[in-house]
């Protein structure tokens, strides 16, 4: 008896030992897997056209100007007057590089390039740049917008994160337009408004997740296109479709969008 008593307590004292291991080497794969990459602080200001400051001095009193202060401080260090007044950032959600761009140094293939013609003309004619940025996976939308407006590169956690998007805390060029006051407006996907909440003046925002088909919210963009560019009250408009709209119907919406602004 106490032979095999023991043996069971060996045994049970293995058993414990290879769950700790198992557990402990779990928690590093984890760990090192779905790292969780902590936001930076503060913002970039007027400091990065200037020379550095003594001991940081006068950083703190450039940040607390009011928004049109800022904006036409920004303005005066840049030394660059705007070619344009308003700005329209239009994304396509899933758009496959090579459509437009082609593939190992070759041309689009002949059915990119009629399914999309306005946007080839463009590239043809010299109003457009065609540029290949390439994005660390996972490539889900959440990601991909954090990597566009901030250069963040995403973390596989992303994808989990994706389904339930929270406020970006990293400097970004979306909160730039904010704290110098543009006024901006956002109609399409609405992971837009989960990143940048209280950002826009106007939005209207669709779930990419919760729709019947894979145009609706596309639609919402189209319904609201052409009254959001009647208006003057924006200085950013931001468009956010779900899929290539030059594909999706015999009269591409896509298309469309690109005369219409």
């Amino acid at each position: 008896m106490s032979s095999s008593s023991i043996t069971c307590s060996r045994f049970a004292i293995i058993a414990a030992a290879a769950v700790l291991l198992q557990s402990l080497g779990l928690s590093l794969f984890i760990f090192g897997f779905f790292p969780t990459k902590p936001a930076l602080s503060g913002v970039r200001g007027p400091e990065s056209f200037r020379a550095p400051w003594p001991n940081g001095v006068g950083n703190d009193s450039a940040a607390a100007l009011p928004p049109e202060e800022l904006k036409q401080l920004y303005q005066e260090l840049s030394e660059i007057s705007p070619p344009f007044d308003r700005l329209i950032l239009m994304v396509v959600d899933g758009l496959p590089a090579e459509f437009v761009l082609g593939r190992d140094n070759k041309p689009p293939r002949e059915a990119f390039v009629e399914a999309m013609p306005y946007t080839q003309s463009l590239l043809a004619d010299g109003f457009a740049v065609g540029y290949r940025a390439k994005a660390a996976p996972p490539t889900v939308t959440m990601p991909c917008l954090k990597a566009m407006v901030s250069g963040a590169i995403g973390g596989f956690l992303d994808v989990a994160l994706n389904f339930n998007t929270q406020a970006l805390q990293d400097d970004n060029i979306i909160g730039q337009f904010f704290w110098t006051g543009r006024k901006m407006v956002m109609h399409g996907d609405d992971t837009w408004l989960k990143l940048f909440p209280g950002s826009f003046i106007r939005h209207d925002g669709v779930s990419s997740f919760f729709v019947k088909d894979t145009v609706q919210v596309d639609q919402n963009v189209s319904r609201h296109l052409d009254e959001e560019l009647c208006r003057d009250d924006w200085d950013l408009l931001d468009i956010c479709a779900a899929e290539d709209p030059e594909f999706s119907c015999p009269l591409p919406r896509g298309r469309r969008w690109h005369l219409n602004v």
